[in-house]
């Protein structure tokens, strides 16, 4: 935040990056440092896919591969340390991700207000959210095979 708003903010007004209003979402600082933001979370998010997407065609080549026609070899192993008796109910595990995405829309929207974050936008927001955590659990859960 302060690297951002404090050293960003500034040097984007100064060479005309962001020349609008610093707090204008389109052509102000606010924007720029949104964007970029997500630019570099994204990217973040992509080299720290490579490794365990590499890791999963490995297994996959080694399991199916051409050197491999026999599927003796079990290769499943269980990361599950705890047993079902002390494991998060699901029912408890669907109530909070409700209670959870309601209260955090309604934070956003007091925070920002009408002029900032729409509430649809941050339910969708959410929804995207959980599907890319569905996708990495997905990914982490194939790599047991």
């Amino acid at each position: 935040m302060l690297v951002g708003w404090g050293i960003l903010s500034p040097l984007s007004k100064q060479y005309g990056w962001a020349p609008g209003p610093v707090g204008d979402m389109a052509t102000g600082a606010r924007g720029w440092i949104l964007w970029v933001s997500l630019a570099i979370m994204c990217a973040d998010s992509l080299v720290s896919l490579l490794p365990i997407a590499y890791e999963y065609f490995a297994r996959l080549l080694a399991l199916y591969g051409p050197a491999k026609f026999s599927k003796n070899e079990e290769l499943h192993e269980d990361y599950e340390l705890e047993t079902s008796d002390r494991l998060v109910p699901v029912k408890w595990v669907i109530n909070g991700l409700i209670v959870s995405i309601v209260v955090g829309t309604i934070l956003v929207w007091m925070v920002f207000g009408n002029d900032g974050i729409k509430p649809w936008a941050t339910l969708i927001g959410f929804l995207m959210g959980g599907l890319l955590s569905i996708l990495g659990y997905a990914i982490f859960s194939t790599l047991r095979l």
